[in-house]
C-alpha cells in the first residue's frame, strides 16, 4: 500500500494502535485504528480499479449524516499511491448482534428486529436518481447470468429446476419495482447491539436497488431469530405489509439459492458446506416453493402489542 499516505492518515488521526481486521469475505485489506484517547476507526484499502465504485458510494455514505440512525459513518475517501482507494469509517461499538441475539427472550429479539426495520425504512429514504434502465431489465440481464453460473457451476444444487422455474415464471412480479438507496449486506452479520440499541455497520455492498432486495439476505437472522427477521419485516412496513411483499421475497430467495454456490467455491469447501446448509433450509422453509410465505414468520402474541416497545 501507500505507506507513505497512510503514515500521513495515522498521524492526522493521532494512532498509537492498528490492527488487521480479518472478519467477513471481502478482499479488500482492513484495520482498526486506535488514537490516543482511545477513540477507534476502521480503514478500509481496496484495489485501485474499485475507485469509481467507492466514489459513488462516497457520496451516497455521506448522505447518512443527515439521517437519526446508529450506524458507521464514513469520514475520508481518496486514493492512495500503487492504485489503492481508501477509505476511513468510525468505529461503532457494541457486540455482534449474530452473537447476542440468540440469548434474548422472543419478545426482545422481536422489538431489536423493529428497531432494525425502522431503521432500514430511513436508509431507503436516501434520494437517488432512477438509472434508465428499469429495475426489471437490469434484474433480467442479473438472473440470466447466475443461470448460466449454477448451470456450469460443478456442484449439485437440489431441486434446482424447480427453482429455476420459480425465478423464470415469477420474474413479472418485480416489473413496477424502483430503485433506492441499499445497505447490500442487511443482516445481523452486520449490526451490532450496544446499551440495548442496534447499530448498523459495514456498508461495502451498497448500493441502489429494489428495496425489497434489502430483504434477500433473511437467512441469517432467521438462524439466529425468526422473531428477529419477523420483526425486521414489520418495523420496516410499520405492521402494514403490502400483498406483494412475500411473493417477491419468495422470488429473491429462489435467486439466492443459484447464486449462493458459484459464489461458495471461490471461498473453499467450508463455504460450500454452509451454502447448502442455506439451500436446505430455505427448501425447508418455503416447502420447496410450493409457499408464498416462508414457514418462519410469525404472528406476534396479542400481548406483546400491548408493551409500548412494539409499535407496528
Amino acid at each position: 500500500m501507500g505507506m507513505r499516505e497512510v503514515e500521513k492518515l495515522l498521524q492526522k488521526y493521532q494512532t498509537i494502535d492498528c490492527q488487521k481486521l480479518d472478519k467477513g469475505w471481502s478482499r479488500d485489506c482492513k484495520y482498526v485504528l486506535t488514537d490516543i484517547h482511545q477513540k477507534k476507526y476502521v480503514l478500509r484499502i481496496s484495489d485501485g480499479s474499485s475507485y469509481e465504485k467507492r466514489k459513488v458510494q462516497y457520496e451516497y455514505l455521506r448522505k447518512l449524516e443527515t439521517l437519526d440512525i446508529n450506524c458507521t459513518k464514513l469520514l475520508e475517501f481518496g486514493m492512495l499511491s500503487h492504485s489503492q482507494v481508501y477509505m476511513l469509517f468510525t468505529w461503532l461499538e457494541g457486540k455482534s448482534a449474530e452473537e447476542v441475539i440468540p440469548t434474548l427472550p422472543n419478545q426482545q429479539a422481536y422489538e431489536l428486529g423493529v428497531e432494525a426495520g425502522k431503521t432500514l425504512q430511513l436508509i431507503h429514504q436516501i434520494e437517488v436518481k432512477q438509472p434508465e434502465n428499469r429495475w426489471f431489465q437490469k434484474y433480467q440481464e442479473k438472473i440470466a447470468r447466475k443461470i448460466q453460473k449454477i448451470e456450469e457451476c460443478k456442484c449439485i444444487l437440489p431441486e434446482k429446476e424447480r427453482i429455476i422455474h420459480v425465478i423464470q415464471t415469477q420474474m413479472g412480479l418485480v416489473k413496477n419495482q424502483t430503485y433506492t438507496f441499499c445497505h447490500g449486506d442487511y443482516h445481523v452479520g452486520n449490526m451490532v447491539i450496544h446499551e440495548g440499541r442496534i447499530g448498523i455497520i459495514d456498508f461495502d455492498k451498497c448500493s441502489i436497488a429494489d428495496p425489497y432486495d434489502e430483504f434477500k439476505p433473511f437467512c441469517w437472522n432467521v438462524f439466529v431469530s425468526e422473531w428477529f427477521e419477523t420483526g425486521l419485516i414489520h418495523g420496516y412496513f410499520d405492521g402494514q405489509i403490502p400483498d406483494d411483499f412475500f411473493p417477491i421475497l419468495a422470488l429473491y430467495a429462489a435467486e439466492s439459492l443459484i447464486s449462493h454456490l458459484p459464489w461458495a467455491i471461490t471461498f473453499g469447501e467450508k463455504e460450500v458446506q454452509t451454502a447448502y446448509r442455506v439451500i436446505e433450509n430455505v427448501l425447508k422453509w418455503y416447502d420447496d416453493f410450493r409457499l408464498v410465505i416462508p414457514t418462519w414468520y410469525r404472528e406476534i402474541p396479542n400481548e406483546w402489542k400491548k408493551n409500548e416497545n412494539v409499535k407496528i
